[in-house]
């Protein structure tokens, strides 16, 4: 059996295997995603990066740093060399609002790019820096309606007792900017719970990603 041949039955059988991932509809969302701790941000936003791809999409990453390496091969094992090159890598460090102006250029002149992924875009604590909220809102005004927009960061800490699955730092002025409040909340026996907007999908993480329990 030929390399070729054998890396393709790989690609084929890890196609099969996601069948049971999670997915849904990100067309044109404005979505914050608050992170509680390290249970798996980064890797929801590469989950949803190959999600796009396999659509015939494009994605913009930007970010401090690369993901891990061999987190990104494992979720990236399904993706062909040439559908892998429509993941498009920016660095966030600098002044916002230039790297705003970057991504916006990139998405502007690049074919077919659906989504752009913003991770570990404001500080992990705290308030969120107000230069960077200002850049961020004015980042989802500038880019293409249907161009998915996913924020990644950590959520804040709840100091008033309530109930609440995750606190999500200026959530009020996210949500007045039509962005929806989603957020990742590790549970028991591996399980992490994904809020969408109120609604709750228990999910576990795989290589591939993550899997509806």
């Amino acid at each position: 059996m030929s390399i070729l041949h054998e890396r393709n039955q790989i690609i084929e059988l890890n196609r099969l295997s996601m069948a049971e991932r999670w997915s849904f509809d990100l067309t044109g969302k404005r979505i914050h995603l608050s992170v509680d701790g390290g249970c798996g941000g980064t890797t929801f936003g590469l989950h949803c990066a190959v999600d796009c791809i396999q659509s015939g999409g494009r994605v913009l990453w930007a970010s401090p740093e690369m993901p891990n390496a061999t987190r990104f091969s494992q979720l990236f094992a399904s993706l062909n060399i040439v559908e892998s090159s429509r993941f498009h890598a920016l660095n966030l460090i600098g002044a916002m609002d230039r790297c705003v102006d970057a991504v916006v250029e990139a998405e502007q002149s690049l074919p077919r790019v659906s989504l752009v992924v913003l991770d570990d875009w404001c500080s992990p604590t705290g308030r969120i820096e107000k230069d960077h909220m200002k850049a961020v809102l004015d980042l989802a005004k500038r880019m293409n309606t249907k161009t998915t927009l996913l924020l990644i960061s950590k959520s804040g800490t709840d100091v008033t007792g309530s109930n609440e699955l995750y606190r999500s730092r200026s959530k009020s002025e996210f949500e007045n900017n039509d962005f929806e409040i989603w957020g990742l909340v590790e549970g028991q026996r591996s399980i992490v719970h994904l809020d969408k907007n109120g609604d709750v999908d228990d999910v576990r993480i795989q290589e591939s990603g993550f899997v509806i329990v």
